[in-house]
């Protein structure tokens, strides 16, 4: 399995948790072909036993969704072309 993150990515100031949920929703349609909801997002990246694992995941996914990196259909996550990508400015 191969899961290939945009070099681009690298130019966004996003947090490291923004970072760990797109590596998840990435693997997860690398491994599973499926778009993870926010549950299965905080169990892949912060384990169920967290307390404040839903709302770091959800941060995150406002991190990510405001870059448009990621966007929400039908209550899953996937990933957006790099080419829709916000341009890196002064915000983050």
């Amino acid at each position: 399995m191969k899961i290939e993150i945009p070099v681009q990515l690298d130019d966004y100031r996003i947090s490291p948790e923004a970072f760990r949920v797109y590596f998840a929703i990435a693997r997860s349609v690398a491994e599973y072909q499926e778009f993870p909801s926010v549950q299965s997002i905080t169990s892949r990246c912060f384990g169920k036993g967290y307390a404040l694992g839903k709302t770091h995941a959800r941060l995150a996914l406002v991190e990510l969704i405001k870059w448009n990196l990621v966007c929400v259909e039908n209550e899953n996550y996937r990933l957006t072309n790099p080419s829709e990508w916000k341009i890196p400015g002064g915000e983050g």
